[in-house]
């Protein structure tokens, strides 16, 4: 089997830079069911015999699969498939979001495409440890008396959403817009409170809440589509 993975990757990455040999042998690992999750990877001496490529194109690799959070390097202990991908791939994609300029509207249709399907998903799949942080959230959200702070629990809240819809695409995505939703958050309801108020906030996240505390997805997605309505009616 190793000796037809190599012969394999030998053929395939034959014209790629030395370093792109490791991440596809790695990514062949994968899909033959030799590697997976939390699995620790060969060390960089034993990557050199199989790949008879250096010890520094090696690590080269590694550092780059390290960086977009496929692999962890443990200290004394060498270097793992990651478990959880919560996070994956969240940093190097913020950054290219943010160098792309997209626009306010562009931001809008993400949300408007992915949260009704996110609360739909929500009231089906969250936990009650999860039930408990939105509780907590949405109380601080709509009694906290500081507007930065109250965004701050805007966002949580949805992120809260977001992960309970145990998909591991849009979980990635939310954490890679960060940023962006950041800024989209505090335009939208810096229109939204000089327009109608502070009560605003209160008035749109309540029926979503209930909702999901209630695991009713039906109700869940009518009150998420009502809470983007509102929010495209001051995008306008």
């Amino acid at each position: 089997m190793l000796e037809e993975t190599v012969s394999g990757l030998t053929e395939k990455t034959k014209d790629k830079k030395v370093h792109e040999k490791v991440i596809e042998y790695i990514d062949m690992q994968v899909n033959l069911g030799l590697l997976k999750k939390g699995d620790k990877i060969p060390p960089e001496r034993q990557l050199v015999e199989i790949l008879g490529i250096g010890r520094n194109s090696i690590r080269e690799a590694l550092k780059i699969l390290n960086i977009i959070g496929l692999l962890e390097k443990r200290q004394g202990d060498g270097t793992y498939i990651r478990e959880s991908f919560d996070e994956w791939f969240s940093e190097p994609m913020s950054i290219a979001f943010l160098l792309s300029e997209n626009s306010r509207n562009e931001i809008f249709e993400f949300r408007n495409m992915v949260e009704v399907e996110i609360a739909t998903l929500a009231a089906e799949r969250i936990t009650e440890a999860e039930i408990q942080a939105l509780i907590a959230c949405y109380n601080n959200m709509i009694n906290v008396g500081d507007e930065i702070e109250s965004a701050r629990y805007d966002k949580l809240f949805h992120y809260i959403l977001a992960k309970s819809s145990r998909n591991l695409i849009i979980i990635s995505s939310y954490n890679a817009m960060s940023r962006m939703m950041d800024l989209f958050i505090h335009d939208i309801r810096e229109e939204a409170f000089q327009n109608s108020g502070e009560d605003l906030v209160t008035i749109i996240h309540q029926e979503v809440f209930e909702a999901i505390i209630a695991k009713d997805p039906v109700k869940a997605r009518q009150a998420m589509k009502h809470h983007m309505d509102v929010i495209r009616k001051f995008y306008k």
